[in-house]
């Protein structure tokens, strides 16, 4: 039983069964209007023939002194009998019922019945069924009326439509098993890419992403759903790639400061030690923890960009105070080298945005251009409000960067190797970390540089109208 129930469960089945379900009420609402149609058809041609059969007899009598009469035909057959020989039946009586003349199985038919009013009638024996036509005339010169009838079995009517029926019996559940067994073929032809995908999706696991389904199929709704499934699996695998060098460059920046503490530990407890060596040993410790601290900072701001659970705080801003926070946050890093922090164009502009985040943004730039710029030079920071929203620029008279490191710098852990060799304790999560900052508020940030020639990065926000929109 389940088996079946597991079959009929089965889409291209349920499709199937829907589909020949609606044909066979098509084909049965086709039959029945198809025999009765013809039924219709039949009866109208019967009482057709009948209303042309009453009148050739009507034009074959004659009155004669009030005497009726009937014309002979050529063959010298009058045309009551000339009629039944034909298979008809014809009678001609008064309305009281008295038969006048008749001719064919009237008493068989017909009878005492009495006398019918001027219309078609189908009458039942117990051989077979009647059509039976009876008109009005009138007799001159009394004006006496009297009845004719003229009748036509209705076998060949009968037959014709049985035939019909026995077709219809025959061939509407033939149609039906057909449409049952080609529904199946073509249904699980065209459903085929579908058992492909699941099979696919049933064998992939989060260590194996490379597989695709490669189908070649049609720009129809299963040749999309294909595409879209590869496209799919395409992207989680550069997701699971990402998370997974992710994970190990964040390992591998947690292990340096970790090997530096456990060292500096190591040192130290090695042998008796004077005070002042022990303050040395302790201040490295707690420069390795707030560098630790910085960086698993750094690691919970991405991990909750890449989840989308960091919610902004949106507020009505103005760009020049926030510039404002992050150049007194950074300034006090950036006496201690000898560089001076220049604004050469703090204007003030309406900015709808997270504070905290927008604060941090540009630190993480500022800071970025303070640890890459030598002792003794500037930093030059400078906010233009245009017509396609604000634009702040940060400028640095270090090093620059190289042209093929452009396309990198924002990358989660690339350091390039001066980068590494000017400042070893960075961990290289401050850009991206800042271009997703300007992502968030519908911003952008943009770096450009030539190599000793000092680098410049370009952020763009949309203005506070813009981000209501």
């Amino acid at each position: 039983m389940r088996a079946v129930a597991d079959f009929f469960r089965r889409i291209r089945v349920r499709l199937t069964l829907w589909y020949v379900f609606l044909l066979a009420i098509v084909l049965i609402l086709f039959s029945l209007v198809l025999y009765f149609s013809l039924q219709g058809s039949l009866l109208r041609e019967v009482d057709r023939g009948l209303r042309n059969s009453a009148g050739q007899v009507v034009s074959g009598l004659d009155w004669e002194d009030s005497h009726l009469t009937v014309k002979e035909s050529e063959s010298s057959q009058d045309v009551f009998t000339k009629m039944a020989s034909q298979g008809f039946l014809v009678a001609l009586s008064e309305n009281n019922g008295k038969v006048l003349q008749s001719a064919g199985p009237y008493s068989e038919v017909i009878g005492n019945k009495p006398t019918l009013v001027s219309d078609y009638q189908t009458v039942e024996t117990p051989k077979s069924d009647w059509r039976v036509y009876t008109v009005k005339i009138s007799v001159p010169p009394k004006g006496q009326e009297l009845a004719l009838r003229v009748g036509e079995s209705l076998n060949r009517t009968e037959s014709a439509l049985s035939t019909l029926l026995v077709l219809e019996i025959v061939i509407v559940p033939i149609t039906l098993c057909l449409a049952v067994i080609l529904g199946l073929f073509f249904a699980g032809r065209a459903l085929k890419p579908v058992g492909r995908i699941t099979e696919l999706a049933a064998s992939i696991d989060a260590v194996d992403l490379n597989q695709r389904l490669d189908l070649d199929l049609p720009d129809d709704d299963l040749g999309r759903l294909a595409r879209t499934f590869d496209d799919m699996l395409q992207r989680l695998d550069q997701a699971f790639s990402a998370q997974k060098r992710f994970a190990s460059e964040a390992a591998h920046e947690l292990r340096t400061p970790l090997t530096i503490m456990k060292g500096n530990t190591g040192v130290a407890l090695a042998r008796e030690r004077t005070a002042e060596e022990y303050r040395e040993a302790l201040s490295d410790l707690e420069e390795e923890v707030d560098h630790l601290t910085q960086l698993s900072e750094d690691l919970l701001e991405l991990s909750q960009a890449d989840s989308d659970s960091a919610a902004l705080d949106i507020q009505e801003l103005d760009i020049g105070d926030v510039l404002e926070k992050a150049v007194s946050t950074v300034s006090p890093i950036a006496r201690r080298k000898g560089i001076r922090i220049k604004v050469e164009r703090l204007e003030r502009a309406p900015l709808c945005g997270d504070s905290n985040k927008l604060v941090r943004m540009f630190v993480n730039i500022l800071d970025n251009a303070v640890k890459y710029c030598p002792s003794d030079s500037s930093v030059y920071l400078s906010l233009v409000q245009g017509r396609h929203g604000i634009e702040v620029e940060v400028r640095d008279t270090g090093p620059g960067i190289d042209v093929e490191e452009l396309d990198h710098v924002f990358d989660r852990f690339h350091r390039s190797a001066l980068a590494r060799q000017m400042n070893p304790g960075g961990s290289g999560l401050g850009l991206p970390i800042a271009r997703w900052i300007a992502r968030e508020h519908g911003g952008d940030i943009e770096a450009m540089s030539s190599p000793g020639g000092g680098a410049i990065f370009r952020i763009a926000l949309p203005p506070r109208q813009d981000y209501y929109q």
